[in-house]
């Protein structure tokens, strides 16, 4: 039977976490669903986790320890969804960030596009959002090293027919291989991420340009001829924030008023 096992990962996010679960919990696909919750080495996660796990009864919370000096970034969080690669037990594969969340028909809508193209790795568009929910729609791309960048790229994206002025949804053209697919908006083939798993390795010059692990897999795909297909829907609700597991400070569990609802 087709299924669906979708990863998060997260070390600093608790408060996001849940509204993660809650975004899978709600989709409206007729198939199985797995949710895998990787902990990155933080035991307050984990603790505050654990009243509400119960809620979530297709949901596995597993905390994953560091070795030693292992640190956060691209290199970590490879590591981290390839492990969720290897622990899935359906043949397909998404991912959710913790700080993001799917609309209902997120999955639904991938798994159609995937039937209806043969294609093993299918992903849809992306709506940006303000940390606190509204639509980002500053003329700048968000990534960038600094605002005159931001404001270059943006203006060669509406060009392109990327970015259009006065919305924030970041939209799908094959020839634009410079904006990569995020991780949330993938979903995949799980014997395919088996055979091209996440790479751990970056470099100095990656740090320098932002390239993360997804961009990465994105080039890759491409590299290899993989044939890849787009819902051309924005069904990703994509919080502009960070990484998760770079972040220094961290919230008490106390301070949450944690419900499953």
């Amino acid at each position: 039977m087709t299924g669906v096992t979708a990863i998060t990962l997260t070390r600093y996010r608790p408060i996001e976490v849940l509204r993660a679960m809650r975004s899978v919990r709600a989709q409206q696909v007729g198939v199985p669903v797995e949710h895998l919750v990787l902990i990155d080495d933080n035991p307050e996660i984990e603790e505050a986790l654990a009243p509400v796990v119960g809620g979530f009864p297709d949901c596995t919370v597993r905390y994953v320890p560091r070795e030693p000096g292992e640190v956060s970034g691209p290199g970590r969080a490879s590591r981290l969804r390839n492990l969720g690669v290897q622990l899935a037990a359906h043949p397909w594969v998404a991912f959710l960030d913790d700080d993001n969340e799917w609309t209902e028909d997120h999955l639904a809508s991938l798994l159609d596009l995937a039937e209806r193209s043969g294609s093993r790795a299918v992903y849809c568009e992306v709506a940006l959002l303000t940390v606190t929910g509204d639509p980002y729609l500053e003329p700048r791309w968000p990534w960038a090293g600094s605002r005159q960048e931001a404001e270059e790229r943006y203006r060669r994206y509406v060009e392109q027919g990327v970015c259009v002025p006065g919305s924030n949804v970041i939209h799908d053209r094959p020839d634009v291989h410079d904006v990569p697919v995020d991780s949330s908006a993938w979903l995949l083939s799980r014997d395919l991420l088996l055979d091209v798993p996440f790479t751990d390795r970056f470099s100095a010059d990656d740090a320098r340009d932002l390239v993360s692990e997804d961009d990465k897999l994105f080039y890759e795909l491409r590299g290899r001829g993989e044939r890849l297909a787009c819902t051309g829907r924005p069904t990703l609700r994509y919080y502009l924030g960070g990484y998760s597991n770079s972040r220094e400070t961290v919230h008490r569990p106390e301070d949450i008023a944690w419900s499953s609802e």
